[in-house]
């Protein structure tokens, strides 16, 4: 169950409704694509460029939030936008909800333009994003997304994520063993989405039995809480589920001297990379670092004039073991704990590895 389709009563003072439905997207607007024939079209006051754009980053303890944050510098620089911007700023509050209040109230009173957010909290934040919007500042919401309907959401479908993850591990291995659920930021909505989409697949074969531990989003973290779970099991595990920190649980495994088992997890060069080398069966679903990027096309779109659906669905891209190629889906020079989603085609959104990793922000 999907949290919102905005209703007509609960859009924000600065967004204005349009048509309703998918007919009026031809195929080339696969980038700005309509969560469902119900979403609602909005606008926004057009202006005149350039314009002050502001990213509002929580949690920075992870590769994918780096490069998240990188890619929007990247992005900020190109020749075809970088004419657009007056200034473009990048704060991280942590995963601190209070701190990213402050951040957000600064950039308020700073009076830009617009603000692409990733929250510590799907509903903490929703007030101050409130009272921006109600200033004039179009939100536009990302990853751990915000459920006031006066912002922007883009997206990908985290609960669909979590049930492809847990059906592929479900066929692997055999519909009975133990699974162990590497989870993300307790609270977060991604993680929270994540596990109930896995957790509605495991739910119905009683055979599987589930440990969950909490991994953070990190390769580093991901490797201590799989040891410790090894260690007190005993035993190995028949299947991983995991939102991220593949690379770190293959080395728990192996330092503890257990067969690594199927995984379905997230992007990371290593998780990719080892699959490749030893044809592990894995199901590799990325959240794009690009989603940053993706969000300031949005930003400056509707700034410039043009509609948008309120609530912008992003592809969950799908890769298997006999999927890989290196140098498309992972990479050659690159840290195991880098994650490799960070291209987005239908938005023209291509970037370098190597130039994410340079970026100093």
């Amino acid at each position: 169950m999907r949290r919102r389709d905005f209703l007509a009563s609960g859009v924000g003072a600065g967004l204005l409704l349009s048509s309703v439905g998918r007919q009026v997207w031809a195929a080339e607007d696969a980038c700005f694509a309509p969560w469902s024939s119900s979403t609602k079209m909005v606008s926004w006051a057009k202006k005149a460029p350039p314009y002050r754009i502001a990213l509002s980053n929580s949690y920075i303890g992870n590769m994918w939030r780096t490069e998240m944050v990188n890619i929007a510098k990247l992005y900020s620089e190109r020749k075809e936008v970088k004419p657009l911007l007056k200034h473009f700023q990048i704060s991280s509050a942590g995963n601190d909800v209070s701190a990213q209040i402050a951040q957000l109230n600064q950039m308020i009173l700073g009076g830009v333009d617009a603000i692409v957010v990733d929250a510590a909290s799907p509903t903490g934040l929703n007030s101050t994003i409130n009272r921006a919007v109600d200033a004039g500042i179009l939100v536009v919401s990302i990853d751990n997304v915000v459920t006031t309907d006066k912002a922007i959401v883009l997206e990908q479908d985290e609960t669909e994520m979590g049930r492809l993850w847990a059906e592929f591990i479900v066929e692997k291995m055999g519909h009975k063993g133990r699974v162990l659920m590497v989870r993300g930021v307790a609270g977060t909505t991604d993680d929270t989405e994540r596990t109930d989409g896995g957790k509605s697949v495991f739910s119905k074969y009683p055979d599987i039995k589930i440990t969950e531990v909490y991994g953070r989003w990190d390769s580093g973290t991901a490797q201590k809480v799989t040891a410790d779970a090894l260690a007190a099991a005993g035993a190995g595990f028949d299947g991983v589920w995991s939102q991220g920190g593949d690379d770190g649980i293959i080395r728990a495994f192996e330092a503890a001297g257990y067969k690594v088992p199927p995984i379905a997890g997230e992007a990371e060069n290593g998780f990719r990379s080892y699959a490749a080398e030893h044809k592990l069966p894995i199901l590799s679903i990325g959240q794009s670092a690009a989603g940053s990027a993706h969000a300031m096309k949005v930003a400056l779109a509707m700034l410039q004039g043009q509609k948008m659906p309120q609530h912008i669905k992003a592809t969950n891209v799908q890769v298997r073991t006999e999927d890989l190629k290196e140098g498309q889906n992972y990479y050659k020079g690159v840290p195991d704990s880098f994650f490799c989603g960070i291209n987005i085609p239908s938005c023209g959104l291509e970037f370098n590895a190597h130039d994410i990793l340079s970026v100093k922000v």
